[in-house]
């Protein structure tokens, strides 16, 4: 019994805590600063009073600390063809004997399947990427390769095998790039830069005849392991400059 009066007198408190308390009269300027969450009323609400009354989601939807657009790496996909095509071609001298030599079948079969295997070997292991500023050819740090995706990337352990320089370029100093024979049917990917110091460039022959007789940049070639229309879409996107149309367009009529 004696627990009565303690249990109303709890009571009253909890049912007064929720009964809205009396307010106060608003004044005029009390008034428009309700009706304004900006300091100043009457004016447009800046980027900072925004800031200020913000969800307290704002942070989980809008990460403050994301990198700016464009500096997040661009890796192009991989692409077999080339590596598929010469490993068929490959079995199909060793199989079909199309010649009447089977001496040299058997030999062009083995180089197509030795040189098929090698380019899926760098098609597995090897990665365009796209910087902010400049091209890169990275190797993958799979154990396992073209099992698992890419955990990460890392610069080529060799260097340019040509000119023992690093595998990356300056979007700045390119010159040209194109695909051979065509992007519609790439085999190779081709690009010149002057990044290269000039007493480094090598012009490369073919017998008697030198292969680049321009004195502007130092050419590259590498096997269409990557995806070609990716790999165009990218080097235009980057500025990288283009002397006259892709291969397979010279002759597509504009709209």
């Amino acid at each position: 019994m004696r627990l009565l009066p303690l249990f109303a007198m709890a009571m009253a408190s909890s049912v007064g805590a929720f009964q809205q308390q009396p307010k106060a009269p608003l004044t005029q300027n009390a008034k428009k600063q309700a009706f304004h969450p900006s300091p100043r009323p009457g004016t447009p609400l800046t980027k900072a009073d925004m800031v200020a009354i913000r969800s307290p989601f704002w942070n989980a939807l809008n990460n403050p600390k994301a990198p700016p657009k464009g500096t997040v790496d661009y890796v192009v996909d991989r692409d077999y063809s080339v590596a598929l095509t010469l490993i068929c071609v490959g079995l199909w001298l060793n199989l079909f004997h199309p010649s009447e030599y089977m001496f040299i079948d058997m030999l062009g079969g083995a180089f197509h399947l030795w040189f098929g295997s090698f380019i899926g070997m760098q098609t597995m292991r090897t990665r365009a990427v796209f910087r902010k500023d400049t091209f890169e050819l990275k190797t993958v740090t799979n154990k396992f390769l073209g099992i698992q995706k890419d955990k990460s990337l890392k610069p080529k352990e060799y260097q340019n095998y040509v000119l023992g320089t690093n595998n990356k370029w300056r979007y700045d100093t390119f010159v040209n790039w194109d695909f051979f024979p065509s992007i519609n049917l790439p085999i190779l990917v081709y690009f010149k830069e002057t990044q290269t110091p000039k007493h480094m460039q090598i012009k490369g022959s073919i017998g008697g005849h030198q292969m680049d007789r321009r004195d502007n940049g130092q050419m590259h070639w590498f096997p269409a392991f990557a995806n070609a229309k990716q790999l165009r879409e990218q080097f235009e996107a980057n500025g990288c400059k283009k002397v006259g149309p892709v291969h397979g367009e010279e002759f597509t009529e504009n709209d």
